[in-house]
C-alpha cells in the first residue's frame, strides 16, 4: 500500500501521477508521461534479493519512467518553483511571519480559553485545521493593531501585482553551499555609500541593507535528491517471474542523464518598492557575476 500511496523507495506513485495529471492539464502543459501504460504493466512479485513483495514493472517502462521524472522537473521549473511564482510565495510567508504575533486562534481547551499563534498552531489540530486560504482575508480584514501593517501591506502589494522583482540568478551547480549564501547576502550590502567627492553619505535612504532583499536556493531532481529513483525499481521480463533493480541509464540509452539527477540555483530578489534600490541592487548583481565569471575563466 505504501509503495502505492507514498512510495519512499523510488517516488513513483499514484499521488505524483495524480497532481501530473490535473496540473498539466491546468496549465496547458503536456504530460508526456503514460500513467495508464505504467500501471497496466504494474505487477506483485518476490524479488531475488527480499522476502517481501514489491512493485515491479516491465522491463521496456523504463523510458516511461523517465518521462516521469521529467514531467516532474518540468512542472517544478516551469510552475511550482518559477521565479515568479517564488517571489510570490515569500511575500505570503512574510506576511504570515508579521502577522504571527497578532493573529490569534482560541483553542478547544475545556478547562480554559486560550489562543494561540500561527507557528504554535501543529500543537492543537483544531487550530491546524483553520489554517486555510482564508487566513489571508483575516490579515486584511484586522484594522485594530498597527503590528498587522506590514503584512496587510504585503498582501495588498500581491493583489497589485508590486511583486518582489528577481534580480540575479545564478548558474545551475551540484551543490550551493550555506557559505556561498552568506557571501552573495553579504557582497549585495552596503558597507558605506559614497558620493562622487567621497564623502559619505548622510542620507542613508538608497543604502542596501538585508531588509531589502531575499537569497533563496532552489532544488531540482527527480525527487529523490542526488539518487537516481529509476536505481531503486524493480523490473520484470517477458514471460519470467523474477524481477532485478533497475541498473545504470546508460543501460537503458546514451540519452539519458547517467551522472547528476540534481541541481541547484540562487534567486536574488528586491523587496523594495524604491526602484532605485531595486536597480541598485540588479547593478550589484551584474558585477558580482561577471567577477565570478571571470575567476572560473581563469581556472
Amino acid at each position: 500500500m505504501y509503495e502505492i500511496v507514498a512510495n519512499k523507495l523510488n517516488a513513483i506513485d499514484v499521488d505524483k501521477m495524480e497532481y501530473f495529471a490535473r496540473d498539466c492539464h491546468g496549465l496547458g502543459i503536456r504530460n508526456t508521461f503514460d500513467h495508464l501504460r505504467f500501471i497496466s504493466q504494474c505487477r506483485v512479485m518476490f524479488p531475488n534479493d527480499s522476502d517481501n513483495t514489491t512493485i515491479a514493472v516491465r522491463d521496456k517502462e523504463k523510458l516511461n519512467l523517465y518521462e516521469l521524472f521529467h514531467t516532474r522537473n518540468g512542472l517544478f521549473r516551469r510552475a511550482y518553483q518559477h521565479p515568479g511564482t517564488h517571489g510570490i510565495q515569500l511575500m505570503i510567508a512574510d506576511a504570515l511571519v508579521e502577522a504571527n504575533e497578532h493573529l490569534l486562534f482560541p483553542t478547544k481547551d475545556e478547562e480554559k480559553i486560550t489562543k494561540i499563534k500561527m507557528s504554535d498552531a501543529w500543537k492543537d489540530m483544531s487550530v491546524y485545521e483553520k489554517l486555510t486560504d482564508s487566513v489571508v482575508d483575516l490579515i486584511l480584514m484586522r484594522e485594530d493593531e498597527k503590528g498587522m501593517k506590514k503584512a496587510k501591506d504585503l498582501i495588498h502589494r500581491i493583489y497589485k501585482r508590486q511583486l518582489y522583482r528577481l534580480v540575479g540568478q545564478t548558474d545551475p551547480e551540484t551543490n550551493v553551499t550555506k557559505e556561498k549564501l552568506s557571501d552573495i547576502e553579504n557582497d549585495l550590502q552596503d558597507e558605506e555609500l559614497f558620493t562622487k567627492d567621497d564623502s559619505k553619505v548622510q542620507n542613508d535612504t538608497e543604502r542596501i541593507t538585508k531588509d531589502d532583499f531575499q537569497v533563496q536556493k532552489l532544488t531540482f531532481s527527480y525527487g529523490m535528491k542526488k539518487e537516481n529513483p529509476i536505481t531503486s525499481v524493480y523490473f520484470y521480463k517477458k514471460g519470467s517471474f523474477e524481477c532485478f533493480p533497475g541498473g545504470e541509464p546508460t543501460k537503458t540509452s546514451l540519452f539519458l542523464p547517467s551522472g547528476n539527477v540534481q541541481e541547484e540555483i540562487v534567486l536574488v530578489y528586491s523587496t523594495s518598492l524604491n526602484k532605485n534600490k531595486t536597480d541598485k541592487l540588479s547593478r550589484k548583481w551584474d558585477d558580482l557575476k561577471k567577477n565570478e565569471d571571470a575567476k572560473k575563466a581563469m581556472k
